[in-house]
This record gives structure tokens, sequence and C-alpha cells, in this order.
């Protein structure tokens, strides 16, 4: 599908992966909605346990994102026949990366939690959601790949009805488990890792069924496996590690930021948790539309229409600030309801209020900043990301290191980290982008893999 650019074409990639990507989210709200009104020690565990999943999710998100360049780029060009092979080649990568994410993360994880938090509690309980998440790796994966695919080919309303239906499934049976319902025994934590498991399963079977039902494979030249070859390996391998990379130095600097507040006291820990989860449910909107920065610059590059990137990205940019700036009027105007979502302690949502706004503070510079970013990954140049990645973190975690490790601050300056973050990649892209250096990386993508 060649695309031009316009803001009905964006908004038609876009809304189906922004709803898509509610529905997926929720898996980790209703996890933290759930078991804050649970267990106090079960919500910090679980602000761990998700940034573990985190870990593996950004994994795979970095290895199918640098598959979804080459499809879209292939998609522009009209070579249908490349899109599967591309694919094929993708999911021979997803599934030695499962595997070797469920035995990394099965024997690494104890010693690391052992080694960063303080109360045996816990890590427990940490542990015993990691475990029962680290039967999600295999379909977390995959389903990643089949929703590179369908981005990279902008059909993307399936990414909504699977991620709906994840959506429901993991609402279920997080009520049923951590509660212990319809006979079952409460498991807590414990639960919300099944029940999470569980809803993983169900998103990538839809895409499956999905891509079987409406005949991909023979559409796309894809599941034939014939055309597979280490040089096509390696050249996804080249296009994804820095995403990969890049995805993981940010998770590694927010992993140190929790752990730095977690010294400061479990509450502080609980409190980051809900605002962990609330900003990366705000920021959504602005997740699902950076994707589409990354189809769109691909797809005109493979259209061999160069000029045309710099005016769709800025239609992009305008959707996207604009959307974000109504999510964040919203939330400012009626804090304390969207707060007691998390938990009924109302001490722990007074607390969440100063940095709350911290944290929209950031979000004003989150939403430009993204689309950027992801959209110097469509050009094919993915290791200027990964370089600024290494900048911004550097700023991230020096703040962190002064104000939240040696000042022990108050949360509301301790999430300031999240503001230079933002800020910092904002200022790098814009003089990337600018300075109209991107030109020269646009060829330079081996689109035969």
């Amino acid at each position: 599908m060649q695309l031009k650019g316009t803001y009905k074409e964006i908004w038609q990639i876009s809304y189906p992966i922004i709803l898509g990507s509610l529905a997926h989210s929720i898996n980790q709200l209703i996890d933290t909605a759930f078991l804050g009104h649970s267990s106090k020690t079960a919500l910090e565990a679980i602000t761990l346990g998700g940034i573990y999943y985190f870990v593996f999710v950004f994994i795979a998100g970095g290895l199918a994102r640098g598959c979804q360049v080459i499809i879209a780029r292939h998609s522009g060009e009209g070579a249908t026949e490349k899109i599967g092979i591309a694919f094929d080649h993708l999911l021979v990568l997803a599934a030695v990366l499962s595997v070797f994410l469920m035995l990394f993360f099965g024997y690494a994880t104890p010693y690391v939690l052992a080694f960063v938090v303080k109360s045996t509690a816990i890590q427990d309980a940490a542990m015993e959601y990691i475990n029962m998440m680290n039967f999600a790796v295999f379909p977390v994966v995959l389903g990643f790949c089949f929703n590179g695919f369908y981005t990279g080919i902008s059909k993307t309303k399936v990414i909504t009805i699977a991620t709906v239906c994840m959506a429901i499934t993991n609402i279920i049976c997080g009520y049923i488990f951590i509660f212990g319902k319809f006979g079952f025994p409460p498991l807590g934590i414990k639960g919300a890792g099944i029940a999470t498991a569980i809803a993983d399963t169900v998103l990538f079977a839809v895409y499956l069924i999905h891509f079987l039902i409406y005949k991909h494979p023979a559409r796309f030249n894809a599941f034939t496996f014939k055309f597979i070859s280490i040089k096509q390996l390696w050249s996804i391998i080249k296009l994804s590690t820095p995403i990969v990379l890049q995805n993981l130095i940010g998770i590694g600097s927010w992993w140190y930021f929790f752990l730095s507040v977690e010294k400061i006291g479990e509450h502080e820990l609980a409190v980051s948790g809900i605002l962990k989860s609330l900003f990366v449910f705000i920021g959504i909107p602005v997740w699902s539309l950076a994707s589409t920065s990354n189809t769109l610059i691909s797809n005109l590059i493979g259209q061999n229409r160069i000029d045309d990137v710099i005016p769709a990205l800025k239609k992009v940019l305008i959707v996207s600030v604009g959307i974000s700036l109504s999510i964040n009027l919203i939330i400012v105007l009626f804090p304390h309801p969207i707060l007691s979502l998390f938990t009924n302690d109302v001490q722990l949502i007074q607390d969440c209020i100063p940095p709350f706004y911290t944290l929209m503070i950031a979000l004003l510079f989150f939403s430009s900043s993204m689309i950027m970013n992801f959209g110097i990954t469509g050009t094919g140049a993915t290791f200027v990301p990964t370089i600024v990645e290494i900048f911004c973190c550097f700023f991230y975690v020096l703040y962190c290191y002064y104000f939240v490790q040696i000042k022990q601050s108050p949360l509301y300056i301790a999430w300031g980290c999240e503001v230079v973050y933002w800020l910092s990649l904002l200022t790098f892209t814009t003089i990337y982008w600018s300075s109209g250096i991107w030109r020269k990386y646009v060829k330079n993508i081996d689109t035969n893999a």
C-alpha cells in the first residue's frame, strides 16, 4: 500500500493502533488497580515486576519495529512478495529470542532482585509475578511480530481487535485469579501474572487466526520459510539491534530510578508505581502516532518521495500534540478520580498529586520528541536514536543520582528526571531533523531483507 501522507491516512493508520494500545495497556493498569485495592506489598512488587515485563516487551518491540521499517519500505515500493520473506525472517529471529529470554529471565531474575531490593517480602512477591509472566514471553514476542507486520502494511484495524480481546481476557482472568472467584483460591500477585500470561496468549492467537483466515501467507508469500538466509537475518538484526539497545538503555534508566526510589521508602515506591502505570496509559496515543510516523516515513521513502517526508512528519506532529494536550488537560482537571482507580488508600492518592503534576510538565515535551524520534527510525538510520538515547539517559541518570540517591528529594522533585529526559530528547531530535543530515541515510538500508 502506497501512502500519500494525508491527515486522513494518518488517522486511519493511527486510531486502530491507539485503541489497540489502550487495550494493551489495560493489562498493566488492571493488575495495578486490582492489586492496589488488595495489598500494598503486591503493589510495590508489581512495580518492579512490571519493569521486567517492559524489558522483554521493549526487546521484542525493538526487533519488530526494525522489521516494520523494512516491511513499510517494501509496501511503499509495491514489492508485495518481499514482505512475506521479511516477515518469515522476523519470526525465526523471534522464536530464537523467545527461548533466550525465557532462559535468561528464569535464571537471572532472582539474583537481580536479591541484589537491588531490600525487602524480602517484595522480592518474593515480585518473583511470583515474574515466574508466571515468563510463560508469556513466547506469545508476547510473536504478538509484537504480527503487530509490526500489520503496522508496516498499514492495515492496523486487526490490532484493535486482537488487543481488545486480550484486555477483556485479562480483566476477567485477573478478577478471578487475584481475588479468588468462581471456586478459585485468591492468588494475589501470582494471579495477576497468570491472567496477563493468558491474555497475551489470546492476543497472539487472534493475530494468527486473522493472518490465516485472510490468506496472508499466500498474498505476501509468507510462512514458506524457503528463503531463509543468514544474510537476510543479519540485515534485520543490523536494523533492529540499535532499536533494541535504545529500548534497553531506556528501561535500564527507568529501573535505576525505581531502585533509587525504593531506597527512599516502600511508600514512595508504591506512589511511583501508580505514576508509572498512569504515564504509560496517557502516553499511548503518542506512542501509537509515533509508530505511524515510522511506517509513513519509511513508506514514502520506498516510493522515493523524499521531499514529502518533512511535511508528513509535521502533520503527525500536529495531530499528536493536539491529542496529547487534550488528554493532559483532562487529567490535570480530574486527578483524584483518575488516581482513585489505582488505589483506595487516601494517603497514597494524596501523595501522588505533587509528582503527578511534575509528570504533566514532562508530557508537554513527550509528544513532539517521540514523533521525531520514531520518524528517524523510519528513515532507516536506527543507530541515530540510540546515540541520542545514550545522551538523554546520561542526563536522566545524573539527575536521578543527585536528587534521588544523594539528596533523597521529595517525589515531585525526583520525578523531574522525566522532564530532563524528554526535554533532552526533543532538543536532540529537533537539531537532527533541522540540520538535514537525515537525508544522507534514507537509502542506507538493505531492502532485500
